[in-house]
Formats: C-alpha cells, structure tokens, sequence
C-alpha cells in the first residue's frame, strides 16, 4: 500500500467503525470493518470494489446540472425581486465555447446582450453565465413613474416662476402708472386753482370790482377754472364708486341726437384750436336705454381726447346708428392715432402712453377706463381702431 487515508469515526453506541480509503490507483477495493467495542473482535466487514464506485462517481461528477430547473428558479428569484428581466442561462466552457442553453428561444448565448451574472463550475471545466438583452428599455420602464413625477415638478417651477415672474412685472407696472398719474393728476388740480387764485388776487388788488367788464372777464375765468376741477373731480369720483361696485344708473329712453349735439357744442367751445364735428343719426328719431348723464360724459371723454391728440386742427364725425339689434354710436377723428402696442391698454385703470415724467398731453389715465366701465355699466361694450398718423375710431355698441 503505496499511499493511504484513515479516517475513524466513533459512534454513540457500542460500535467503532473504521474506515480505510485508498487512491484507486494503488488498490482496487476499499474495506470497512465494524469492530465490537467490549470484545475487540470484528462485528461485520464490508468491501468496497474502487472500480465501481469511482465510475459512479465520475459519472454523477461528469452531469451538467438541468438548466431549464435552474432557469426557472433564477426567473421565480427575479420575480421575487420585483425584476421583471428577459434573460438566458447558458454553461459556457472555459474555453469559450457555449454549452447547453436553457429551453427558452434563443440564438445562443455569443449573442446574448449583456452578462448579468457568471458563476464558476466546481465541478466542470467551464462556468454558467446568466445573459439578457438591452437593459434600458427596463431601466426607464423602472424609472418612468420618477421620471414623471420629477418632470411634473419641473413643470409646476416654471409655471409658478413665470407666473410669478408676470406678476412682478405687472406690480412694476401699476406701480409706474401710479406714479405717473399722481404726477399728472397733481399738475391737472394745481393747475385750475392757481389760475382761480390768480384771478381772484387781481380783482381784490387792482380793485376792478368797479370795472363791470374786467369783473365778468375774471369772474368768467375764475368759474371756468371751477368747473374744469369740478369736471375731474366729478371723474375721479364716479371711477372710486364703480371700483366700490357702488354706481347706480338712472337708465331711461333717451334720444340720441341732443345728447351728441350737446356734446359736440361743448367740445368746439373749449377746443382751443379749429374743431369741425359733424353729427349723424340715424333715423334722425333713435333712441337708447342709457343714463344720459354718464354716457354723455363718455361721448366728452371721447370727444376731448380726439381733440388733445391731434394737430393745429381736428376733424371729427360722430355717428349712430341701428345694426339689427344693436345700438351703436362711432366717434372718428383724423389725429395723430395710437400705436398698435398701445391700443389693448388704453382702457386700463392710470394707463397713458408712457414717455417719461411729462406728457405732450395733459391728462390724468382714467378717462377712457371711466368710459368703458360706464359702457360696461350699460351692458354694453367699447373698441377702438386705430392707425398711427391716420386717426382713430371709438366704437360703442349698446
């Protein structure tokens, strides 16, 4: 006996079994002897052919594992795990030749995408290798919920920033129409009470109270001064109420033609400069529900304002007139006109057309706000068109 192993092992009975192992190139049998333990004698021998166990051995170590068992525990695992992966299990040869696949519908393992998993065989000169496809589509699959989400949070930033971002933009604004209607409306007040003072200071001193003539013209003066600051006042008033939701109509059947000759005859008389207004009704007897007192002063506002922005003179046509159900009254003129980018915000509440701390014009950014709430007020509705160096149109529709 060249070379051998012992091994001895003792059981809880009465019984020691030893047991001899040799290489099966040096002895072809194995003998195993159960001797007693109080007598000393053998009990019971066994022998073992080596040939025969060795090829079973080798037999049993030469078998390739089931692959498509194995696969599918891999896959019931994968499960488990939430991974919901299309893959393939292969025992490649340390060579790199492929081995037996798994039964599932492959064109082998060398075209297998990417290498997942690769396990060494203890027993096989090789190893197993688990192998799927692209794992991106997989990959976003997992992270599309997050990436909505994520997205759906970016959205809702910009939205708020551009809203906010509006916002600033919008109070910058109102703040530099506030600021530039309490410059004008402060010069537009002054104004008429210094000249009433002024007149009122040359009667006392100069003692014209004797001068019936010199005392109509200041006193003409004085009042006419009051009643311009009345006139604002009265606007600026009427547009505080309407903010309030306060101002009541005194709605009645009013014919139209007296209205706009009279307010045509004030306009000419306080223009200051060549004013032609031709008046148009048609029929010469129609009539509208309106509170002739306001929408009067709508027709002034639109008047004076067709005046102050034209040239040395000004043309002005007014017109009435039924279209089907409606009621409409146009005022055009042919002055100086209005910019395109002004004209959606000349109804807007201090809105003037923004050319610093002074103005060509004087005026004070509420009369045509007044004018389209009044219009408003009566259910109806105010537009304009408008071309620079051509004239505008203000239509009202009732």
């Amino acid at each position: 006996m060249e070379e051998y192993l012992e091994r001895t092992s003792v059981a809880h009975g009465a019984d020691s079994i030893h047991i001899l192992s040799v290489k099966t190139e040096s002895i072809p049998k194995v003998v195993s002897m159960s001797i007693d333990s109080l007598s000393g004698r053998p009990h019971a021998i066994q022998v073992h052919r080596i040939d025969s166990l060795g090829n079973s051995l080798e037999d049993l170590l030469s078998r390739r594992p089931d692959l498509d068992k194995i696969d599918s525990m891999f896959c019931a695992l994968l499960d488990s795990a939430g991974l919901d992966i299309e893959c393939e299990l292969a025992f490649m040869e340390n060579d790199g030749a492929s081995g037996t696949l798994s039964g599932k519908d492959s064109t082998g393992a060398e075209d297998a995408g990417n290498v997942i998993l690769a396990v060494p065989s203890y027993v096989n000169d090789g190893y197993y290798q688990v192998s799927s496809g692209s794992l991106t589509r997989h990959i976003i699959g997992n992270m599309s919920g997050t990436v909505a989400t994520s997205a759906g949070i970016l959205l809702i930033i910009v939205m708020a920033f551009c809203l906010m971002d509006r916002t600033v933009k919008k109070q910058r604004k109102l703040e530099e129409m506030k600021n530039d209607f309490t410059r004008n409306i402060t010069h537009e007040l002054k104004t008429p009470i210094a000249v009433a003072y002024a007149a009122s200071d040359t009667l006392q001193k100069y003692d014209l109270g004797n001068d019936p003539a010199k005392r109509e013209e200041y006193l003409a003066v004085i009042k006419g001064q009051l009643d311009r600051l009345s006139g604002m006042v009265e606007i600026i008033l009427s547009t505080a109420v309407e903010s309030r939701a306060g101002l009541r109509l005194d709605l009645a059947m009013i014919q139209l033609r007296p209205m706009l000759e009279d307010a045509a005859s004030q306009t000419r008389l306080k223009a200051g400069k060549p004013c032609d207004i031709t008046v148009s009704v048609l029929p010469d007897s129609l009539e509208a529900t309106i509170d002739r007192r306001l929408m009067s002063s709508v027709i002034l506002t639109i008047l004076d304002n067709a005046v102050k922005y034209s040239g040395n003179s000004v043309k002005i046509s007014v017109k009435a007139y039924r279209d089907g159900q409606r009621t409409l009254i146009s005022v055009s003129d042919d002055g100086i006109g209005i910019a395109p980018m002004d004209q959606k915000h000349i109804f807007e509440k201090f809105y003037r057309v923004h050319t610093g701390d002074r103005h060509d014009v004087k005026g004070y950014g509420i009369g045509l706000f007044f004018a389209k709430t009044i219009v408003e007020k009566h259910g109806g509705k105010i537009s304009v068109t408008s071309k620079p160096g051509k004239g505008s149109s203000f239509v009202i529709e009732l």
